[in-house]
């Protein structure tokens, strides 16, 4: 790196030194717990889909789900003069557990990169906040695209960060089969458009209306009326029902102002539809945001940063020990991505 790089770089090691409150950031270090807070708070303000969920910090490495969203019955009476009054816990486990287990954040930068940025003032904000802001959407992919927990991953082959650690989705693949929606009358798909009546080419559903209502009715009894609950649908699939809604009523201006204003957006199957950074383009999520949680255990934030001559280039190293809840299983239900095809009407297939 060039001489006014090495002092940007400098700069930039005494800065981290001084906001982490240690004397050498080239020395692995542990970020304190009400640091760690502050880099959460300051993850939530760039994603606002991180600030809608929970991101809950825990003492233990493992345990049972915290389970923050109050419910069953707390009225009641009791006659004093037999039985003293027993209180209920709003708030009672919902047999949930988690795992929190390492999970590296590890990144380099090149010399020549960094001689590219070193000459604007705010130098060290953009090396933060690029990696901070890129951190937090590698967490959503895995929340949602999460399969598995390979000792080492392998990111040339799974992409979306399937083998790094089991996110939402996943869990409700193995723990609650009944709330997710695996295939339809043919083995294997989740067919939604027009189709044909009948015989290999019928549909399952001809809209997304109809399929959101019926994931909703998946959710448990207890949580059926919620207000809280709403629907996360892929981007792929409302650009083909948007494309279908432009197709029908293009023409029509006041329908094609609706289209214009994302109004065709804002309910499906009677819940509010929202889109989130890095859901799966086919997929549907019927839940309460207070719902999906990102644990991370206190004291397990560690980070360095390596000046790596032999590479030209500075490294940052940096792990913590997370796991991916749903707080209430029975409050959550998907569709499976993987299987959903799509009526094309010009070709008559689907794909």
């Amino acid at each position: 790196m060039n001489q006014n790089t090495r002092l940007q770089f400098n700069a930039l090691s005494a800065a981290m030194a001084k906001q982490y409150g240690v004397e050498d950031v080239t020395q692995t270090f542990a970020v304190t717990p009400s640091k760690h807070q502050e880099i959460i708070a300051a993850t939530k303000e760039k994603i606002d889909f991180l600030d809608k969920i929970n991101t809950i910090t825990v003492d233990q490495q493992s345990g049972t789900a915290i389970g923050l969203d109050a419910s069953g019955m707390i009225m009641g009476r009791t006659d004093t003069s037999a039985n003293p009054r027993v209180p209920r816990d709003p708030t009672s486990m919902s047999g949930t557990d988690y795992n929190c287990t390492q999970t590296n954040s590890d990144t380099f930068l090149s010399y020549a990169k960094m001689d590219a940025w070193a000459h604007k003032k705010n130098f060290k904000s953009i090396v933060a906040e690029q990696i901070r802001k890129l951190i937090a959407l590698n967490k959503i992919q895995i929340g949602w695209y999460g399969e598995s927990e390979a000792a080492t991953t392998d990111p040339n082959t799974y992409t979306k960060g399937e083998d790094v650690k089991k996110g939402w989705l996943q869990k409700l693949r193995e723990q609650y089969a009944e709330n997710f929606l695996s295939e339809g009358t043919t083995p294997g798909e989740i067919r939604i458009g027009l189709g044909v009546d009948g015989g290999a080419n019928a549909t399952d559903f001809k809209n997304l209306d109809l399929l959101v209502n019926d994931v909703k009715q998946m959710i448990d009894t207890e949580f059926e009326d919620d207000e809280d609950l709403v629907v996360i649908i892929g981007s792929e699939l409302l650009g083909y029902e948007k494309a279908k809604f432009y197709s029908d009523h293009g023409n029509t201006p006041s329908e094609k102002s609706k289209i214009e204003d994302m109004q065709v957006i804002g309910t499906y199957g009677g819940l509010p539809a929202y889109k989130t950074p890095k859901f799966p383009g086919r997929g549907i999520v019927v839940t309460s945001f207070s719902n999906l949680s990102i644990y991370e255990q206190n004291g397990t934030m560690r980070r360095r940063v390596k000046d790596n001559p032999d590479y030209d280039r500075v490294d940052t190293f940096q792990s913590q020990n997370m796991d991916y809840v749903i707080e209430k299983l029975g409050k959550m239900a998907a569709i499976e991505f993987k299987n959903v095809k799509l009526w094309n009407e010009a070709t008559s297939a689907w794909y």
